[in-house]
């Protein structure tokens, strides 16, 4: 008795199986599925692939998102490249554009950047295509009163680009140079860095043409209650 239970441990061992009672009749457990190795993606060693594709697709459906057009204006146009297809959406842009420095120089940076995602997984050109547009953007008028009782008039903006991570969030910027251009490049560049950040709230911002610097406290007051007053309708 005691050399057959040394043995039966001694099998349970090295088999990696549970111990058991020797008098228990139950089946070995199976193995399961979760512990075997999953498909090898032609990729790379290690990579998974699943059937639908998964977030970063496979080589089968990722051909099939590069055979469609990313633009159809004047015959279709596609892209064999990430490269390529961030060029697209850059002259894209600039079409569209092309008088607002400040958001063409963001576009176009992030784009070039995002070159080798597009070569992994085209289909995320398709979302970076409806990027080039924020969600919503106005432009008002901001009256209010200086301190010698003269009526001054500004423009404000407030410019809603994303809401894919949540709600709109973002500050106001004040000062002579702000503008559309200027607005719609700082809105652009916190979609990328709130989903970077993990910042679960969508990318917004707004601001004046109106320059604090050389304005009195009392001034500065009468602007932000009339720029709020507006901003609400």
């Amino acid at each position: 008795m005691l050399t057959s239970s040394r043995a039966f441990v001694r099998r349970g061992v090295l088999g990696s199986a549970v111990a058991r009672p020797l008098s228990s009749s139950a089946p070995p457990p199976a193995s399961s599925s979760a512990s075997r190795p999953g498909p090898r993606s032609k990729l790379g060693v290690g990579l998974t692939t699943s059937k639908q594709g998964g977030v970063h697709g496979t080589m089968k459906s990722s051909g099939a998102w590069r055979n469609k057009p990313l633009f159809r204006r004047d015959g279709d146009a596609r892209f064999k490249t990430g490269q390529e297809a961030a060029k697209m959406l850059t002259q894209e842009a600039k079409r569209r554009d092309g008088h607002e420095e400040e958001f063409i120089g963001s576009v176009s940076s992030t784009l070039a950047a995002l070159g080798t995602v597009f070569e992994r997984s085209p289909k995320y050109a398709w979302v970076a295509k409806q990027l080039l547009e924020p969600e919503r953007q106005i432009s008002f008028r901001v009256a209010w009163i200086d301190d010698t009782g003269i009526a001054r008039t500004n423009r404000g903006y407030r410019v809603q680009y994303s809401s894919a991570l949540g709600c709109y969030e973002g500050g106001l910027h004040f000062g002579h140079h702000v503008n559309s251009s200027v607005l719609k490049s700082l809105g652009f560049d916190s979609i990328f860095s709130n989903a970077i950040a993990g910042f679960s709230a969508g990318a917004a911002v707004g601001g004046s043409d109106f320059n604090p610097d050389n304005k009195s406290e009392a001034e500065v007051q009468r602007f932000c209650q009339s720029y709020m007053t507006e901003l609400s309708k």
